[in-house]
Protein backbone atom coordinates (compact mmCIF):
# COMPACT_ATOMS: atom_id res chain seq x y z
CA UNK A 1 0.00 0.00 0.00
CA UNK A 2 1.34 3.35 -1.07
CA UNK A 3 1.92 6.11 1.41
CA UNK A 4 -0.11 9.30 0.71
CA UNK A 5 2.94 11.45 1.30
CA UNK A 6 5.04 9.73 -1.32
CA UNK A 7 2.23 10.01 -3.95
CA UNK A 8 1.90 13.76 -3.33
CA UNK A 9 5.62 14.23 -3.73
CA UNK A 10 5.65 12.42 -7.04
CA UNK A 11 2.76 14.63 -8.29
CA UNK A 12 4.62 17.83 -7.43
CA UNK A 13 7.70 16.60 -9.28
CA UNK A 14 5.57 15.82 -12.35
CA UNK A 15 4.00 19.28 -12.33
CA UNK A 16 7.41 20.89 -12.03
CA UNK A 17 8.69 18.92 -15.02
CA UNK A 18 5.60 19.84 -16.98
CA UNK A 19 6.19 23.50 -16.16
CA UNK A 20 9.67 23.32 -17.57
CA UNK A 21 8.43 21.81 -20.83
CA UNK A 22 5.23 23.85 -21.36
CA UNK A 23 5.50 27.68 -21.29
CA UNK A 24 3.03 29.50 -19.11
CA UNK A 25 0.00 30.99 -20.87
CA UNK A 26 0.79 34.42 -22.48
CA UNK A 27 4.56 34.22 -22.18
CA UNK A 28 6.65 35.14 -25.28
CA UNK A 29 8.93 32.64 -26.95
CA UNK A 30 12.62 33.39 -26.77
CA UNK A 31 14.29 34.72 -29.98
CA UNK A 32 15.67 31.98 -32.16
CA UNK A 33 18.72 33.67 -33.62
CA UNK A 34 19.93 30.57 -35.37
CA UNK A 35 16.64 30.08 -37.20
CA UNK A 36 16.48 33.79 -38.04
CA UNK A 37 19.94 33.70 -39.58
CA UNK A 38 19.04 30.58 -41.54
CA UNK A 39 15.90 32.29 -42.86
CA UNK A 40 18.03 35.28 -43.93
CA UNK A 41 20.37 33.04 -45.89
CA UNK A 42 17.41 31.36 -47.55
CA UNK A 43 15.98 34.77 -48.43
CA UNK A 44 19.26 35.88 -50.00
CA UNK A 45 19.44 32.75 -52.19
CA UNK A 46 15.85 33.23 -53.33
CA UNK A 47 16.53 36.89 -54.07
CA UNK A 48 19.58 36.03 -56.17
CA UNK A 49 17.51 33.51 -58.09
CA UNK A 50 14.86 36.16 -58.78
CA UNK A 51 12.20 34.52 -56.57
CA UNK A 52 11.14 37.68 -54.77
CA UNK A 53 7.97 36.36 -53.20
CA UNK A 54 9.89 33.50 -51.65
CA UNK A 55 12.58 35.89 -50.46
CA UNK A 56 9.99 38.22 -48.91
CA UNK A 57 8.41 35.30 -47.06
CA UNK A 58 11.79 34.11 -45.76
CA UNK A 59 12.70 37.62 -44.49
CA UNK A 60 9.33 37.79 -42.72
CA UNK A 61 10.04 34.46 -40.98
CA UNK A 62 13.48 35.76 -40.03
CA UNK A 63 12.13 38.85 -38.24
CA UNK A 64 9.47 36.73 -36.52
CA UNK A 65 12.13 34.33 -35.27
CA UNK A 66 14.34 37.18 -34.05
CA UNK A 67 12.90 40.73 -34.07
CA UNK A 68 16.38 42.08 -33.29
CA UNK A 69 17.77 40.85 -36.63
CA UNK A 70 18.50 44.19 -38.28
CA UNK A 71 19.75 42.53 -41.48
CA UNK A 72 16.38 40.82 -41.95
CA UNK A 73 14.51 44.15 -41.59
CA UNK A 74 16.91 45.74 -44.08
CA UNK A 75 16.55 42.88 -46.55
CA UNK A 76 12.76 42.99 -46.47
CA UNK A 77 12.80 46.80 -46.81
CA UNK A 78 14.88 46.44 -49.96
CA UNK A 79 12.28 44.13 -51.51
CA UNK A 80 9.42 46.41 -50.50
CA UNK A 81 11.21 49.35 -52.08
CA UNK A 82 11.77 47.45 -55.33
CA UNK A 83 8.05 46.65 -55.41
CA UNK A 84 7.15 50.33 -54.94
CA UNK A 85 5.84 49.82 -51.41
CA UNK A 86 7.65 52.82 -49.94
CA UNK A 87 5.64 53.06 -46.73
CA UNK A 88 6.44 49.48 -45.74
CA UNK A 89 10.07 49.89 -46.79
CA UNK A 90 10.45 53.01 -44.65
CA UNK A 91 8.84 51.32 -41.65
CA UNK A 92 11.20 48.34 -41.91
CA UNK A 93 14.27 50.60 -42.14
CA UNK A 94 13.13 52.57 -39.10
CA UNK A 95 12.70 49.27 -37.24
CA UNK A 96 16.17 48.10 -38.30
CA UNK A 97 17.71 51.25 -36.78
CA UNK A 98 15.52 50.96 -33.69
CA UNK A 99 16.63 47.41 -32.86
CA UNK A 100 20.28 48.08 -33.77
CA UNK A 101 21.11 51.81 -33.36
CA UNK A 102 24.72 51.13 -34.29
CA UNK A 103 23.92 49.43 -37.61
CA UNK A 104 25.74 51.62 -40.11
CA UNK A 105 24.34 49.64 -43.03
CA UNK A 106 20.81 50.40 -41.88
CA UNK A 107 21.58 54.14 -41.97
CA UNK A 108 23.16 53.78 -45.41
CA UNK A 109 20.10 51.88 -46.67
CA UNK A 110 17.74 54.50 -45.26
CA UNK A 111 19.88 57.19 -46.88
CA UNK A 112 19.31 55.46 -50.24
CA UNK A 113 15.60 55.33 -49.40
CA UNK A 114 15.41 59.07 -48.75
CA UNK A 115 17.50 59.85 -51.83
CA UNK A 116 15.13 57.83 -54.03
CA UNK A 117 12.22 59.73 -52.48
CA UNK A 118 13.68 63.15 -53.36
CA UNK A 119 14.52 63.95 -49.75
CA UNK A 120 18.22 64.77 -50.18
CA UNK A 121 18.66 66.56 -46.85
CA UNK A 122 17.44 63.57 -44.83
CA UNK A 123 19.49 61.27 -47.06
CA UNK A 124 22.63 63.29 -46.30
CA UNK A 125 21.95 63.04 -42.56
CA UNK A 126 21.77 59.23 -42.72
CA UNK A 127 24.83 58.99 -44.96
CA UNK A 128 26.71 61.18 -42.47
CA UNK A 129 25.74 58.82 -39.64
CA UNK A 130 26.81 55.75 -41.62
CA UNK A 131 30.20 57.33 -42.35
CA UNK A 132 30.60 58.37 -38.71
CA UNK A 133 30.04 54.70 -37.77
CA UNK A 134 33.12 53.89 -39.88
CA UNK A 135 31.29 52.49 -42.89
CA UNK A 136 33.62 53.66 -45.65
CA UNK A 137 32.13 52.50 -48.93
CA UNK A 138 32.21 53.97 -52.41
CA UNK A 139 28.43 53.58 -52.73
CA UNK A 140 27.78 55.72 -49.62
CA UNK A 141 29.95 58.59 -50.87
CA UNK A 142 28.36 58.26 -54.31
CA UNK A 143 24.89 58.41 -52.73
CA UNK A 144 25.76 61.46 -50.67
CA UNK A 145 27.40 63.07 -53.70
CA UNK A 146 24.21 62.60 -55.71
CA UNK A 147 22.21 64.14 -52.86
CA UNK A 148 24.49 67.19 -52.83
CA UNK A 149 24.20 67.34 -56.62
CA UNK A 150 20.39 67.51 -56.41
CA UNK A 151 20.73 70.39 -53.93
CA UNK A 152 23.07 72.29 -56.30
CA UNK A 153 25.94 72.00 -53.79
CA UNK A 154 28.33 71.10 -56.56
CA UNK A 155 31.67 71.53 -54.78
CA UNK A 156 30.63 69.18 -51.95
CA UNK A 157 29.28 66.74 -54.52
CA UNK A 158 32.59 66.74 -56.40
CA UNK A 159 34.48 66.06 -53.15
CA UNK A 160 32.26 63.07 -52.31
CA UNK A 161 32.58 61.61 -55.79
CA UNK A 162 36.36 61.96 -55.57
CA UNK A 163 36.34 60.00 -52.32
CA UNK A 164 34.14 57.37 -53.94
CA UNK A 165 36.64 57.06 -56.81
CA UNK A 166 39.47 56.48 -54.32
CA UNK A 167 37.53 53.69 -52.61
CA UNK A 168 36.59 51.98 -55.87
CA UNK A 169 38.42 52.76 -59.09
CA UNK A 170 36.45 50.38 -61.30
CA UNK A 171 32.96 51.86 -60.74
CA UNK A 172 31.69 54.18 -63.50
CA UNK A 173 29.13 55.96 -61.29
CA UNK A 174 31.48 58.18 -59.25
CA UNK A 175 33.15 59.36 -62.47
CA UNK A 176 29.79 60.28 -63.96
CA UNK A 177 28.69 62.08 -60.80
CA UNK A 178 31.91 64.07 -60.59
CA UNK A 179 31.62 64.92 -64.28
CA UNK A 180 28.13 66.30 -63.72
CA UNK A 181 29.30 68.35 -60.73
CA UNK A 182 32.25 69.74 -62.65
CA UNK A 183 30.02 70.63 -65.61
CA UNK A 184 27.78 72.59 -63.25
CA UNK A 185 30.90 74.33 -61.91
CA UNK A 186 31.88 75.22 -65.51
CA UNK A 187 35.01 73.05 -65.20
CA UNK A 188 34.35 71.62 -68.63
CA UNK A 189 37.73 70.08 -69.45
CA UNK A 190 37.86 68.23 -66.11
CA UNK A 191 34.29 67.10 -66.64
CA UNK A 192 35.17 65.74 -70.09
CA UNK A 193 38.02 63.74 -68.52
CA UNK A 194 35.61 62.22 -65.99
CA UNK A 195 33.09 61.28 -68.65
CA UNK A 196 35.89 59.67 -70.69
CA UNK A 197 36.90 57.58 -67.65
CA UNK A 198 33.29 56.61 -67.05
CA UNK A 199 32.78 55.47 -70.65
CA UNK A 200 36.08 53.56 -70.54
CA UNK A 201 34.53 51.47 -67.74
CA UNK A 202 31.08 51.26 -69.36
CA UNK A 203 31.28 51.91 -73.13
CA UNK A 204 27.52 51.54 -73.72
CA UNK A 205 26.50 54.04 -71.02
CA UNK A 206 24.09 55.99 -73.25
CA UNK A 207 23.16 58.68 -70.70
CA UNK A 208 26.84 59.60 -70.30
CA UNK A 209 27.15 60.34 -74.03
CA UNK A 210 24.44 62.98 -73.53
CA UNK A 211 26.17 64.24 -70.37
CA UNK A 212 29.46 64.57 -72.22
CA UNK A 213 27.71 66.34 -75.10
CA UNK A 214 26.49 68.98 -72.64
CA UNK A 215 30.04 69.42 -71.34
CA UNK A 216 31.21 69.89 -74.94
CA UNK A 217 28.50 72.53 -75.38
CA UNK A 218 29.82 74.31 -72.30
CA UNK A 219 33.27 74.23 -73.84
CA UNK A 220 31.71 75.51 -77.11
CA UNK A 221 32.79 72.42 -78.99
CA UNK A 222 29.50 71.87 -80.79
CA UNK A 223 30.81 69.45 -83.39
CA UNK A 224 31.93 66.90 -80.80
CA UNK A 225 28.66 67.46 -78.97
CA UNK A 226 26.73 66.41 -82.07
CA UNK A 227 28.94 63.31 -82.43
CA UNK A 228 28.15 62.25 -78.85
CA UNK A 229 24.44 62.84 -79.35
CA UNK A 230 24.51 60.78 -82.54
CA UNK A 231 26.12 57.96 -80.53
CA UNK A 232 23.52 58.28 -77.79
CA UNK A 233 20.61 58.07 -80.25
CA UNK A 234 22.22 55.07 -81.93
CA UNK A 235 22.27 53.29 -78.56
CA UNK A 236 18.81 54.48 -77.54
CA UNK A 237 16.67 55.94 -80.36
CA UNK A 238 13.85 56.92 -78.01
CA UNK A 239 15.96 59.08 -75.70
CA UNK A 240 13.90 62.29 -75.50
CA UNK A 241 16.72 64.20 -73.84
CA UNK A 242 19.13 63.37 -76.66
CA UNK A 243 16.68 64.60 -79.33
CA UNK A 244 16.05 67.82 -77.42
CA UNK A 245 19.73 68.54 -76.79
CA UNK A 246 20.77 67.74 -80.35
CA UNK A 247 18.07 70.10 -81.61
CA UNK A 248 19.52 72.86 -79.43
CA UNK A 249 23.10 72.14 -80.57
CA UNK A 250 22.10 72.15 -84.22
CA UNK A 251 20.34 75.44 -83.63
CA UNK A 252 23.62 76.87 -82.29
CA UNK A 253 25.37 75.59 -85.41
CA UNK A 254 22.71 77.33 -87.54
CA UNK A 255 21.63 73.95 -88.89
CA UNK A 256 18.05 75.16 -88.72
CA UNK A 257 16.36 72.43 -90.71
CA UNK A 258 18.15 69.77 -88.66
CA UNK A 259 17.13 71.55 -85.46
CA UNK A 260 13.48 71.63 -86.59
CA UNK A 261 13.65 67.91 -87.36
CA UNK A 262 15.09 67.08 -83.93
CA UNK A 263 12.59 69.25 -82.07
CA UNK A 264 9.84 67.60 -84.10
CA UNK A 265 11.04 64.14 -83.04
CA UNK A 266 11.16 65.28 -79.42
CA UNK A 267 7.62 66.68 -79.65
CA UNK A 268 6.40 63.45 -81.21
CA UNK A 269 7.60 61.67 -78.09
CA UNK A 270 6.42 64.35 -75.65
CA UNK A 271 3.78 66.68 -77.14
CA UNK A 272 3.05 68.20 -73.72
CA UNK A 273 6.42 69.89 -73.17
CA UNK A 274 6.01 73.68 -73.57
CA UNK A 275 9.79 74.17 -73.60
CA UNK A 276 10.06 72.24 -76.86
CA UNK A 277 7.45 74.44 -78.53
CA UNK A 278 9.31 77.56 -77.40
CA UNK A 279 12.63 76.15 -78.64
CA UNK A 280 11.21 75.25 -82.05
CA UNK A 281 9.48 78.62 -82.35
CA UNK A 282 12.84 80.39 -82.06
CA UNK A 283 14.07 78.48 -85.12
CA UNK A 284 10.91 79.39 -87.01
CA UNK A 285 11.53 83.05 -86.21
CA UNK A 286 15.08 82.90 -87.54
CA UNK A 287 13.70 81.36 -90.74
CA UNK A 288 11.11 84.19 -90.85
CA UNK A 289 8.28 81.68 -90.57
CA UNK A 290 6.47 83.94 -88.14
CA UNK A 291 3.02 82.38 -88.36
CA UNK A 292 4.40 78.92 -87.44
CA UNK A 293 6.40 80.47 -84.59
CA UNK A 294 3.21 82.07 -83.26
CA UNK A 295 1.40 78.70 -83.40
CA UNK A 296 4.12 77.05 -81.31
CA UNK A 297 4.09 79.88 -78.80
CA UNK A 298 0.31 79.76 -78.56
CA UNK A 299 0.66 76.07 -77.72
CA UNK A 300 3.31 76.82 -75.08
CA UNK A 301 0.99 79.33 -73.40
CA UNK A 302 -1.89 76.85 -73.40
CA UNK A 303 0.28 74.10 -71.89
CA UNK A 304 1.85 76.38 -69.26
CA UNK A 305 -0.39 79.42 -68.71
CA UNK A 306 1.59 80.54 -65.67
CA UNK A 307 4.94 80.68 -67.45
CA UNK A 308 5.82 84.36 -68.03
CA UNK A 309 8.51 83.50 -70.60
CA UNK A 310 5.87 81.90 -72.82
CA UNK A 311 3.94 85.18 -72.86
CA UNK A 312 7.08 87.18 -73.64
CA UNK A 313 7.82 84.85 -76.55
CA UNK A 314 4.26 85.03 -77.88
CA UNK A 315 4.36 88.80 -77.50
CA UNK A 316 7.48 88.83 -79.65
CA UNK A 317 5.63 86.93 -82.36
CA UNK A 318 2.76 89.40 -82.24
CA UNK A 319 5.20 92.28 -82.69
CA UNK A 320 6.83 90.54 -85.66
CA UNK A 321 3.38 90.21 -87.25
CA UNK A 322 2.61 93.87 -86.58
CA UNK A 323 0.09 93.18 -83.82
CA UNK A 324 1.75 95.50 -81.34
CA UNK A 325 -1.21 95.90 -78.98
CA UNK A 326 -1.26 92.14 -78.42
CA UNK A 327 2.51 92.08 -78.02
CA UNK A 328 2.46 94.69 -75.26
CA UNK A 329 -0.52 92.96 -73.63
CA UNK A 330 1.36 89.63 -73.45
CA UNK A 331 4.40 91.25 -71.87
CA UNK A 332 2.16 93.00 -69.38
CA UNK A 333 0.63 89.63 -68.43
CA UNK A 334 4.14 88.25 -67.97
CA UNK A 335 5.00 91.06 -65.56
CA UNK A 336 1.80 90.42 -63.61
CA UNK A 337 2.84 86.77 -63.22
CA UNK A 338 6.29 87.69 -61.91
CA UNK A 339 6.57 91.40 -61.05
CA UNK A 340 10.02 90.95 -59.50
CA UNK A 341 11.68 89.68 -62.67
CA UNK A 342 14.08 92.23 -64.15
CA UNK A 343 14.07 90.26 -67.41
CA UNK A 344 10.33 90.77 -67.88
CA UNK A 345 10.46 94.52 -67.28
CA UNK A 346 13.36 94.73 -69.73
CA UNK A 347 11.38 92.76 -72.32
CA UNK A 348 8.46 95.18 -72.23
CA UNK A 349 10.80 98.17 -72.05
CA UNK A 350 12.54 96.95 -75.22
CA UNK A 351 9.18 96.67 -76.97
CA UNK A 352 8.17 100.19 -75.96
CA UNK A 353 11.56 101.47 -77.12
CA UNK A 354 11.26 99.88 -80.56
CA UNK A 355 7.76 101.37 -80.89
CA UNK A 356 9.13 104.83 -80.14
CA UNK A 357 7.30 105.06 -76.83
CA UNK A 358 10.41 106.20 -75.04
CA UNK A 359 8.84 107.51 -71.83
CA UNK A 360 7.19 104.15 -71.16
CA UNK A 361 10.37 102.33 -72.18
CA UNK A 362 12.35 104.45 -69.73
CA UNK A 363 9.94 103.67 -66.90
CA UNK A 364 10.13 99.89 -67.49
CA UNK A 365 13.88 99.83 -67.96
CA UNK A 366 14.43 101.81 -64.78
CA UNK A 367 12.31 99.29 -62.90
CA UNK A 368 14.39 96.46 -64.38
CA UNK A 369 17.59 98.20 -63.28
CA UNK A 370 16.19 98.63 -59.75
CA UNK A 371 15.52 94.89 -59.60
CA UNK A 372 18.96 93.98 -60.96
CA UNK A 373 21.45 96.86 -60.55
CA UNK A 374 24.33 94.63 -61.69
CA UNK A 375 23.01 94.19 -65.25
CA UNK A 376 25.18 96.43 -67.41
CA UNK A 377 23.08 95.85 -70.50
CA UNK A 378 19.97 97.16 -68.76
CA UNK A 379 21.98 100.14 -67.52
CA UNK A 380 22.97 100.87 -71.12
CA UNK A 381 19.36 100.61 -72.28
CA UNK A 382 18.24 103.00 -69.54
CA UNK A 383 20.80 105.53 -70.76
CA UNK A 384 19.62 105.14 -74.36
CA UNK A 385 15.97 105.58 -73.40
CA UNK A 386 16.80 108.61 -71.26
CA UNK A 387 18.73 110.10 -74.17
CA UNK A 388 15.73 109.60 -76.45
CA UNK A 389 13.41 111.27 -73.95
CA UNK A 390 15.82 114.15 -73.44
CA UNK A 391 16.27 114.56 -77.18
CA UNK A 392 12.52 114.75 -77.67
CA UNK A 393 12.32 117.38 -74.96
CA UNK A 394 15.17 119.37 -76.46
CA UNK A 395 13.55 119.31 -79.89
CA UNK A 396 10.40 120.63 -78.30
CA UNK A 397 12.35 123.30 -76.47
CA UNK A 398 13.91 124.46 -79.74
CA UNK A 399 10.44 125.22 -81.06
CA UNK A 400 9.98 127.59 -78.15
CA UNK A 401 12.79 129.82 -79.40
CA UNK A 402 11.06 130.75 -82.67
CA UNK A 403 7.67 132.51 -82.65
CA UNK A 404 4.72 131.38 -84.74
CA UNK A 405 5.74 127.73 -84.96
CA UNK A 406 2.44 126.68 -86.46
CA UNK A 407 1.80 124.03 -83.82
CA UNK A 408 0.19 123.95 -80.44
CA UNK A 409 2.87 123.02 -77.95
CA UNK A 410 4.09 124.29 -74.60
CA UNK A 411 3.46 127.89 -73.46
CA UNK A 412 5.73 130.52 -74.96
CA UNK A 413 7.45 133.59 -73.66
CA UNK A 414 5.44 135.78 -76.04
CA UNK A 415 2.11 134.28 -75.09
CA UNK A 416 1.29 136.99 -72.55
CA UNK A 417 -1.05 139.89 -73.31
CA UNK A 418 1.74 142.46 -73.31
CA UNK A 419 5.51 142.58 -73.41
CA UNK A 420 7.65 145.38 -72.08
CA UNK A 421 10.03 146.89 -74.62
CA UNK A 422 11.68 150.18 -73.80
CA UNK A 423 8.94 151.23 -71.43
CA UNK A 424 6.11 150.76 -73.99
CA UNK A 425 3.57 148.00 -74.44
CA UNK A 426 3.05 145.81 -77.45
CA UNK A 427 -0.51 144.48 -77.67
CA UNK A 428 -1.33 140.94 -78.72
CA UNK A 429 -4.65 139.32 -79.70
CA UNK A 430 -6.97 138.91 -76.75
CA UNK A 431 -8.63 135.64 -75.94
CA UNK A 432 -12.22 135.21 -77.18
CA UNK A 433 -15.09 135.65 -74.79
CA UNK A 434 -15.66 131.91 -74.56
CA UNK A 435 -12.82 129.54 -73.57
CA UNK A 436 -10.37 129.22 -76.43
CA UNK A 437 -6.86 127.89 -76.88
CA UNK A 438 -3.84 130.01 -76.10
CA UNK A 439 -2.67 132.10 -79.09
CA UNK A 440 -0.56 130.17 -81.57
CA UNK A 441 2.76 131.67 -80.63
CA UNK A 442 5.99 129.78 -79.97
CA UNK A 443 5.33 127.12 -77.32
CA UNK A 444 7.46 124.35 -75.95
CA UNK A 445 6.19 120.93 -76.97
CA UNK A 446 5.41 118.19 -74.49
CA UNK A 447 8.42 116.39 -73.03
CA UNK A 448 7.48 113.28 -74.99
CA UNK A 449 4.62 112.94 -77.42
CA UNK A 450 3.04 109.70 -76.21
CA UNK A 451 0.89 107.83 -78.74
CA UNK A 452 -2.49 106.68 -77.60
CA UNK A 453 -1.81 103.16 -78.82
CA UNK A 454 1.44 101.26 -79.39
CA UNK A 455 1.01 100.95 -83.14
CA UNK A 456 0.22 104.64 -83.67
CA UNK A 457 2.87 107.36 -84.11
CA UNK A 458 2.87 110.41 -81.84
CA UNK A 459 0.06 112.80 -82.66
CA UNK A 460 1.10 116.04 -84.40
CA UNK A 461 -1.30 118.69 -83.14
CA UNK A 462 -1.70 121.46 -85.66
CA UNK A 463 -2.33 125.05 -84.59
CA UNK A 464 -5.61 126.61 -85.64
CA UNK A 465 -5.81 129.04 -88.48
CA UNK A 466 -7.82 132.20 -87.67
CA UNK A 467 -11.28 130.73 -87.20
CA UNK A 468 -14.23 130.72 -84.83
CA UNK A 469 -13.73 129.46 -81.29
CA UNK A 470 -13.15 125.66 -81.22
CA UNK A 471 -15.31 123.05 -79.57
CA UNK A 472 -14.72 122.79 -75.79
CA UNK A 473 -12.69 119.87 -74.38
CA UNK A 474 -14.55 116.71 -73.28
CA UNK A 475 -14.37 117.69 -69.60
CA UNK A 476 -16.26 120.97 -69.34
CA UNK A 477 -15.04 123.63 -66.96
CA UNK A 478 -17.29 124.03 -63.93
CA UNK A 479 -17.53 127.79 -64.39
CA UNK A 480 -15.92 130.41 -66.61
CA UNK A 481 -12.60 131.53 -65.11
CA UNK A 482 -11.44 135.10 -65.78
CA UNK A 483 -8.81 135.13 -68.51
CA UNK A 484 -5.29 136.44 -68.32
CA UNK A 485 -6.37 139.52 -70.32
CA UNK A 486 -8.66 140.54 -67.48
CA UNK A 487 -5.67 141.42 -65.31
CA UNK A 488 -4.67 145.09 -64.98
CA UNK A 489 -2.09 146.27 -67.52
CA UNK A 490 0.68 146.99 -65.00
CA UNK A 491 0.33 143.50 -63.51
CA UNK A 492 0.33 141.92 -66.97
CA UNK A 493 3.58 143.64 -67.81
CA UNK A 494 5.23 142.55 -64.60
CA UNK A 495 3.90 138.96 -64.94
CA UNK A 496 5.08 138.86 -68.55
CA UNK A 497 8.60 139.73 -67.48
CA UNK A 498 8.68 136.90 -64.98
CA UNK A 499 7.11 134.51 -67.48
CA UNK A 500 9.81 135.38 -70.01
CA UNK A 501 12.50 134.90 -67.37
CA UNK A 502 11.10 131.53 -66.38
CA UNK A 503 11.00 130.32 -69.97
CA UNK A 504 14.57 131.37 -70.60
CA UNK A 505 15.61 129.44 -67.49
CA UNK A 506 13.78 126.37 -68.78
CA UNK A 507 15.70 126.65 -72.06
CA UNK A 508 18.93 126.78 -70.06
CA UNK A 509 17.94 123.75 -67.97
CA UNK A 510 17.65 125.79 -64.75
CA UNK A 511 14.35 124.25 -63.77
CA UNK A 512 14.17 125.19 -60.09
CA UNK A 513 14.97 128.82 -60.86
CA UNK A 514 12.32 128.73 -63.57
CA UNK A 515 9.79 127.45 -61.05
CA UNK A 516 10.61 130.36 -58.71
CA UNK A 517 10.20 132.94 -61.48
CA UNK A 518 6.96 131.43 -62.75
CA UNK A 519 5.62 131.26 -59.20
CA UNK A 520 6.14 135.03 -58.93
CA UNK A 521 4.39 135.34 -62.29
CA UNK A 522 1.19 133.55 -61.20
CA UNK A 523 1.16 135.46 -57.92
CA UNK A 524 0.96 138.66 -59.96
CA UNK A 525 -1.50 137.19 -62.46
CA UNK A 526 -3.42 134.15 -61.09
CA UNK A 527 -5.11 133.62 -64.49
CA UNK A 528 -1.94 133.18 -66.54
CA UNK A 529 -2.61 129.68 -67.97
CA UNK A 530 0.62 129.56 -69.99
CA UNK A 531 2.67 130.28 -66.86
CA UNK A 532 1.04 127.42 -64.97
CA UNK A 533 1.70 125.16 -67.95
CA UNK A 534 5.34 126.24 -68.12
CA UNK A 535 5.83 125.82 -64.37
CA UNK A 536 4.27 122.36 -64.58
CA UNK A 537 6.71 121.55 -67.36
CA UNK A 538 9.68 122.56 -65.19
CA UNK A 539 8.37 120.42 -62.34
CA UNK A 540 7.91 117.54 -64.77
CA UNK A 541 11.57 117.78 -65.77
CA UNK A 542 12.46 117.54 -62.08
CA UNK A 543 10.22 114.45 -61.81
CA UNK A 544 7.89 116.15 -59.35
CA UNK A 545 4.95 114.53 -61.05
CA UNK A 546 2.19 115.33 -58.55
CA UNK A 547 3.14 119.02 -58.41
CA UNK A 548 3.36 119.13 -62.20
CA UNK A 549 -0.10 117.61 -62.58
CA UNK A 550 -1.52 120.22 -60.18
CA UNK A 551 -0.13 123.03 -62.38
CA UNK A 552 -1.47 121.44 -65.57
CA UNK A 553 -4.84 121.08 -63.85
CA UNK A 554 -4.86 124.81 -63.12
CA UNK A 555 -3.84 125.68 -66.68
CA UNK A 556 -6.75 123.60 -68.00
CA UNK A 557 -9.17 125.14 -65.52
CA UNK A 558 -8.21 128.59 -66.79
CA UNK A 559 -8.23 127.53 -70.44
CA UNK A 560 -10.26 124.30 -70.86
CA UNK A 561 -9.22 123.89 -74.51
CA UNK A 562 -5.49 124.21 -73.86
CA UNK A 563 -4.35 121.19 -75.91
CA UNK A 564 -0.71 121.30 -74.88
CA UNK A 565 -1.61 121.29 -71.20
CA UNK A 566 -3.55 118.06 -71.79
CA UNK A 567 -0.52 116.55 -73.53
CA UNK A 568 1.82 117.60 -70.73
CA UNK A 569 -0.54 116.25 -68.09
CA UNK A 570 -0.72 112.97 -70.01
CA UNK A 571 3.07 112.65 -69.82
CA UNK A 572 3.09 113.42 -66.09
CA UNK A 573 0.24 111.01 -65.38
CA UNK A 574 1.92 108.21 -67.29
CA UNK A 575 5.19 108.81 -65.45
CA UNK A 576 3.36 108.62 -62.12
CA UNK A 577 1.69 105.32 -63.08
CA UNK A 578 -1.75 106.67 -64.04
CA UNK A 579 -1.90 105.17 -67.52
CA UNK A 580 -5.68 105.41 -67.76
CA UNK A 581 -5.54 109.14 -66.97
CA UNK A 582 -2.76 109.59 -69.52
CA UNK A 583 -4.82 107.90 -72.23
CA UNK A 584 -7.81 110.09 -71.36
CA UNK A 585 -5.72 113.26 -71.65
CA UNK A 586 -4.23 112.21 -74.97
CA UNK A 587 -7.72 111.50 -76.31
CA UNK A 588 -8.83 114.97 -75.22
CA UNK A 589 -5.81 116.55 -76.91
CA UNK A 590 -6.54 114.69 -80.13
CA UNK A 591 -10.17 115.80 -80.11
CA UNK A 592 -9.10 119.39 -79.58
CA UNK A 593 -6.64 119.11 -82.44
CA UNK A 594 -9.34 117.73 -84.72
CA UNK A 595 -11.75 120.49 -83.77
CA UNK A 596 -9.14 123.15 -84.43
CA UNK A 597 -8.25 121.97 -87.95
Amino acid sequence: MRQPASCFARALIGMALAGLLIPAYGAEAKPDRKKSQGDCQRALRAEEAGRRDEALSAYTEAVEADPANSAAWRGRAKLYLAAGMRDKAGADLDQAIKVQPGDAQAYAARGDFFAAGSQPQRAIQDYDTAISLKLERSEIYTGRGNAYLSMAQYAKAADDFSQAVKLRLDSPEPYRGRGLARTALAQYNAALDDFDLCLARKPDYEEVFVDRALAYVGARDFRHAVDDLDAALKLKPDDLRAWRVRGAVRERLRQDEGALADYGEALRRDPQDPRLYLARSAVFVRLQRYAEALQDREQAVQLDPKNPEAYVARGGSYHLLGQHDKGIQDRTIAIALDPNSAYLWTARGDAYFLLGRFDEALSDLKRAHELDPTDKETERLVAEAQAKVDAAVERSMEKEKAPETGTLSLPAAGETATAVQGGGEESQPALPAEPAPAPATSETAAPVAVPAKPAQPPVQIAAPAPAPAPTPAPAAAPARVPSHDAAPAHLKASAAERNAMGRKMIQDGRFQEAIDALTDCVKLDPFFAAAYNARGYAKLRLKRYSDAIADFDQAIRINPVYANAYINRAVARRASGDKAGAESDMTAAQKLAGAQR
